[in-house]
C-alpha cells in the first residue's frame, strides 16, 4: 500500500492517465468535433506534439526519480521527541478556523449579491452569464488576497479528516469535524460553478483520501472514493454546461468532450516550448507563489513581462505544467536539477508523515497536487502555502510538551503485520499520542492561468 501513496508513484499515475487520455482523444479526433471547435479556439496544432518534447518529459521524470531515490537513501531514523497533540483543542480550533474562512467568503458572496439586488438575482446572473457573474464578485472582493481565505478550505477540511481517523473523539467532537468536511465540500461544490477553480474541490477530495490512506496505514474508502468522483464530475458538467450554453448538445457530451479537450490542452502546454526556442523566467514561474505572499508579485511580473509575452504563443490555455515549467524557468540542465530537488523535498515530507502529523498533513496536501500535476504547478501556488501556513500554526498551538516515556513513539502509519513475540502491542492511550515536527517547509509557485482553472 505505501508505495501506491509515495510521492513517485502519484506523478507516474498522473502523467500515466493523462497521456493515455490523450492517446486516446487523438485516436478518435475525427469523431470529437467539439474537441477540434475548441483546439481551434486556442491555435493548437498537433505539430507541436515532436520527439524531442517527449524526451524531455522522459528525462524530467527520471530527474525527478534520482531526487526522489536520494531521499530514501539519505534517510535517517527520527531522534524522539516529546512534543504530543491535544486532539480535543485541535478539533476545536479546527472548526474556530474553518468558520472564519467560510464567514469570510459567506460575507464575500453577500456583498456581491447586494450588487447584484440579491441572493436570488445573483445565482440567476450566474446561470445566465457565469462570466459577467465572476467579474461581479472579483469587483467586490473585501480586501487583497481574501480568495486565500475561500482556497485555504481544503486544508481544514484535510485536518478535519485526519482528526476523525485519529479518534476515538466524543460524539460531539465529531459532529463538529463532520460538519467541516460537509460545509467546505457544499462550498467548493457550488462556488467554483461561477468563479471556476473546480481545482479546489478535487484538492479536498484528493487530500483528505490521501491523508485518510496515510493514518490508516492502507487504502480505505473506495464506496466514499466513487461517491468522491461523483461528486466533482457532477460539479465538472455542471460548470461545462452552463459556460457553453451555445452548443445545443447534451450536458454528457459538452463535459466528456471538454474534458477531452483539458488533456489535450495540457499535453500541448507540455511538448510546446520544446518545439521552438523560448525565452527562460528563471523562477518567474515556480516562485511566483512565494511572490505573491510576500507582496513582490508586482515588481517581478514588470521586470519579467517582455519573457512572459512571449511564451504566450507558446501557452495554450491554462498554464505549464510541472515537469515542464521547470524547462521553461531554467532550461534542460538546472531544470532537471530544479525537479531533483523537489523530488527530494516531497520524499523527505513524505516519510517524515509516517511519525508526524504536521508532516502527514502537508504530504497530502502536496500528494493530491502530484495527482493533477500535469495540469498546473499547483504544488507552488499561493493558495498551497497559505493553507501549509494555518495548518502548521494551528497545529503548533495544540502541541504539548511531555516527560519522556519508555516506550516507542506510535507510528502514524498502522501495520497490519501481527507484532513479534517480544515486543508487546502498545496500549490504546498512546494511539492519541502523535509526535509533531514543528517546522514545515513552504514550496514556491507557479503563474496565474491565462484562462479559467478547470
Amino acid at each position: 500500500m505505501r508505495w501506491l501513496l509515495s510521492p513517485l508513484s502519484l506523478l507516474l499515475i498522473c502523467w500515466g492517465l493523462s497521456g493515455a487520455g490523450v492517446a486516446l482523444t487523438l485516436a478518435y479526433l475525427d469523431r470529437l468535433d467539439l474537441v477540434q471547435t475548441f483546439m481551434r479556439r486556442e491555435d493548437l496544432s498537433l505539430s507541436a506534439f515532436t520527439t524531442t518534447g517527449a524526451a524531455w518529459l522522459f528525462l524530467a521524470l527520471l530527474a525527478y526519480a534520482v531526487g526522489d531515490l536520494a531521499a530514501r537513501f539519505s534517510y535517517r531514523s527520527p531522534q524522539r521527541n516529546n512534543l504530543q497533540i491535544n486532539l480535543t483543542r485541535a478539533a476545536y480550533l479546527t472548526f474556530a478556523l474553518n468558520l472564519v474562512l467560510l464567514g469570510v467568503t459567506a460575507l464575500w458572496i453577500a456583498t456581491a449579491a447586494a450588487q447584484a439586488g440579491g441572493l436570488m438575482h445573483l445565482a440567476a446572473a450566474a446561470y445566465i452569464d457565469s462570466l459577467t457573474t465572476r467579474d461581479l464578485l472579483l469587483e467586490n472582493k473585501l480586501f487583497t488576497g481574501m480568495r486565500l481565505f475561500y482556497a485555504a478550505l481544503p486544508g481544514t477540511a484535510c485536518l478535519a479528516t485526519a482528526l476523525l481517523c485519529l479518534g476515538p473523539l466524543p460524539r460531539h467532537i465529531r459532529g463538529l469535524l463532520l460538519s467541516i468536511l460537509i460545509g467546505n465540500t457544499l462550498a467548493l461544490f457550488i462556488l467554483p460553478i461561477v468563479m471556476s477553480q473546480r481545482l479546489l474541490l478535487l484538492q479536498l477530495l484528493l487530500s483528505c483520501y490521501l491523508v485518510a490512506c496515510l493514518i490508516r496505514g492502507r487504502l480505505v474508502g473506495w464506496g466514499w472514493s466513487l461517491l468522491a468522483m461523483t461528486l466533482f464530475l457532477g460539479l465538472w458538467m455542471a460548470r461545462e454546461a452552463i459556460t457553453n450554453p451555445m452548443f445545443d448538445r447534451s450536458t454528457f457530451d459538452i463535459g466528456t468532450q471538454k474534458l477531452a479537450f483539458y488533456l489535450i490542452n495540457d499535453m500541448w502546454n507540455s511538448f510546446a516550448p520544446l518545439a521552438v526556442e523560448i525565452p527562460h523566467t528563471w523562477g518567474g514561474l515556480s516562485l511566483e507563489g512565494v511572490m505573491f505572499l510576500t507582496v513582490t508579485d508586482g515588481y517581478f511580473a514588470h521586470i519579467l513581462a517582455p519573457r512572459l509575452d512571449v511564451l504566450q504563443e507558446v501557452l495554450g490555455g491554462g498554464e505549464f505544467p510541472l515537469l515542464t515549467a521547470a524547462y521553461v524557468d531554467f532550461g534542460p540542465v538546472l531544470g532537471a536539477f530544479f525537479l531533483a530537488f523537489v523530488g527530494f523535498v516531497i520524499r523527505f515530507f513524505f516519510i517524515k508523515a509516517r511519525h508526524s502529523l504536521g508532516f502527514a498533513l502537508a504530504y497530502a496536501q502536496i500528494g493530491a497536487t502530484l495527482l493533477f500535476s500535469s495540469h498546473s504547478v499547483y504544488l507552488t501556488h499561493q493558495n498551497l502555502l497559505f493553507s501549509l501556513v494555518l495548518i502548521s500554526a494551528l497545529l503548533k498551538l495544540v502541541t504539548q510538551q511531555h516527560a519522556p516515556r519508555p516506550q516507542p513513539s506510535p507510528l502514524l502509519f498502522r501495520s497490519r503485520r501481527k507484532p513479534l513475540p517480544q515486543c508487546p502491542p502498545l496500549p490504546d492511550s498512546l494511539v492519541r499520542q502523535i509526535t509533531l515536527f514543528t517546522s514545515q517547509r513552504t514550496l514556491p509557485h507557479a503563474k496565474r492561468p491565462r484562462h479559467e482553472r478547470a
